[in-house]
């Protein structure tokens, strides 16, 4: 079952900063591909800020985010929260008649994040009745330009 309330967010990037004031920055932000010139690479870090958002009249009852890889058509687990039973919105402190959304968000740092070959990330989020999928990052190769020479 499909449902455009429920949906996974992400924004990929090379560094999340908690600022004053309850903010957060994120620095070098990634869309669609991140690209590389050769395998392997060591990156120092790859972060992932996740929101797995939901209707107030339809709330999570339990959520498992996962931040996977997927290669040659197989995929692999980078790192998961495991499964979380949510209480229910009535139980959450500081909910008021004016919310209409409910947000369980969280950020993932890949450190160090090393890339053996072209693949694509992708963030899941498995609730109590469905897998919701987040933008996918694809991790592409881009060989340099040689480098012209003086003769």
């Amino acid at each position: 079952m499909s449902n455009v309330s429920r949906h996974v967010e992400v924004i990929y990037c090379d560094d999340i900063r908690n600022e004053v004031g309850n903010k957060y920055s994120y620095m070098g932000i990634y869309t669609r591909e991140l690209t590389i010139p050769n395998v392997p690479i060591l990156l120092p870090k790859l972060c992932l800020a996740v929101k797995v958002v939901t209707d107030v009249n339809d709330p999570f009852e339990s959520v498992m985010v996962q931040v996977v890889n997927v290669r040659d058509h197989e995929e692999t687990e980078l790192v998961s929260t495991g499964t979380i039973s949510l209480p229910p919105p009535t139980e959450l402190l500081g909910l008021d008649n004016d919310t209409t959304r409910l947000s369980f968000e969280m950020q993932f740092v890949l450190s160090p994040f090393q890339i053996d070959g072209e693949s694509t990330l992708r963030v899941k989020a498995t609730t109590e009745r469905e897998e919701l999928l987040g933008a996918a990052l694809r991790l592409k190769i881009v060989p340099l330009p040689p480098t012209p020479t003086i003769q």
